[in-house]
């Protein structure tokens, strides 16, 4: 970095934190200084504790001369914790920052526009995704401002995102075939959808292959779609599908608790592409180990998440019910048993008329 642009980035960061430090410290103890906090500050925010890891945040900041990627870096795992923490304005001014030192940072631009989305202030949340979609370097944000609207209850602006995405020509990148696919998927048009998942594969986009999967499984394909699951899997041993494949091995042959690490394992992976699944393999997992109360909790976040899945719905109360009954009718059917039995030798020894009025006796009972 060279020239007024240094300089203008040193005092606009003083703002945030950033402060060019005098005295005898080597770059080396800096820097160190520099991660330890950082690493504070993530450990903070693991724990929910927001405050201190906005502190943790500065006081990093603080050690530094100059701003590189590490110091970006920190900033954004700051206005992350701002977010969290409620401060939404504190969130706004730390993006601020990062858009005066890059104004083609388009993370930046979308993220400051889901804090305004989150602000109730829908129209500015909309000029900054139009920035972002400017500036990003695929198609992926599209879908990314896709989510973020329609969770806010603005899906049909949202599907404006998608319908630009789909207007666009996806050139020679083989993620913007992907996500185009991914579209194509969310409006059920599976052919459509099927036609640019084949092109991103052959372009060498290996997650095509995740969403190529679930078209040929709509389609009925089971074959094909396992074979995409597994030359994605052959390809990312390590990857949350490749967890999630190993997990459902477990499970069917009854190792339920090897099979829950293996899905949270995949939960925790810096990139996760299943994510719903392996929530969803998670809760079956609590639920055949015997683990009901933490079953029910895992149940209760998913369907915070992802309302919409019916299917979970009903399992959900339907595992509910089930656990209920056994506890609140034992006892009568142990008194009813030998009445069964009583009427079954009845029938046995008697013929005729009397046996059709035990029987139905039996019924009206």
């Amino acid at each position: 970095m060279r020239g007024p642009k240094k300089y203008l980035l040193a005092g606009m960061l003083l703002s945030i934190g950033f402060s060019v430090l005098s005295g005898c410290s080597t770059s080396e103890e800096r820097l160190e200084k520099e991660e330890a906090y950082r690493q504070i500050g993530i450990n903070a925010m693991e724990e929910g504790d927001y405050g201190a890891a906005i502190e943790a945040f500065n006081n990093a900041l603080e050690q530094a001369r100059d701003l590189g990627p590490n110091e970006v870096d920190i900033c954004y795992y700051k206005a992350a914790s701002q977010f969290a923490a409620g401060s939404l304005t504190g969130a706004i001014e730390t993006y601020d920052a990062l858009l005066e030192y890059d104004k083609k940072n388009a993370d930046a631009w979308f993220l400051r526009g889901c804090v305004y989305l989150k602000s109730n202030e829908s129209n500015k949340a909309k000029e900054d995704f139009d920035n972002a979609v400017k500036y990003a370097s695929d198609y992926e944000m599209y879908l990314h401002i896709y989510n973020s609207l329609s969770g806010a209850g603005f899906k049909e602006d949202g599907e404006e995102y998608l319908t630009q995405a789909l207007d666009k020509r996806a050139g020679r990148t083989a993620k913007n075939y992907t996500v185009k696919g991914q579209i194509y998927l969310l409006k059920e048009d599976l052919t459509s959808a099927q036609e640019q998942l084949e092109k991103a594969v052959e372009k060498g986009d290996m997650e095509a292959r995740l969403y190529l999967a679930q078209v040929y499984e709509r389609q009925g394909k089971d074959e094909e779609a396992a074979e995409c699951i597994d030359a994605y899997v052959e390809e990312y041993p390590q990857s949350s599908v490749a967890y999630n494949q190993k997990g459902l091995e477990q499970m069917e042959q009854g190792n339920y608790t090897e099979a829950l690490e293996l899905f949270q394992e995949g939960l925790s992976q810096q990139k996760v592409t299943n994510e719903q699944e392996l929530r969803s393999n998670e809760i079956a997992a609590y639920e055949y180990g015997g683990e009901y109360e933490k079953a029910d909790e895992a149940m209760e976040r998913y369907l915070a998440d992802y309302p919409d899945d019916e299917d979970a719905v009903r399992e959900y109360y339907f595992l509910g019910k089930n656990r209920k009954e056994p506890a609140e009718s034992g006892e009568p059917e142990t008194e009813e048993t030998p009445e069964t039995e009583e009427t079954t030798e009845t029938t046995e020894t008697e013929s005729g008329e009397p046996e059709e009025e035990s029987l139905t006796g039996t019924e009206e009972d």
